[in-house]
């Protein structure tokens, strides 16, 4: 059996993407494309490795 790591991610639709997109910037700081954001994520036992979802 194959083992999961990771997951496929969270989508949202909207009538104005670019507008949400300033909305995610603007009050959370996150920084957006026209795809979406990543999220910089480490594991525990091996912290110097990084990885992204």
């Amino acid at each position: 059996m194959k083992k999961v790591t990771g997951i496929g991610g969270i989508f949202f639709k909207s009538s104005d993407p670019q507008k949400s997109r300033d909305w995610y910037g603007d009050n959370l700081g996150m920084v957006t494309n026209e795809y979406g954001s990543l999220f910089e994520v480490r594991q525990a036992e091996n912290p110097e490795e990084q990885g992204y979802t």
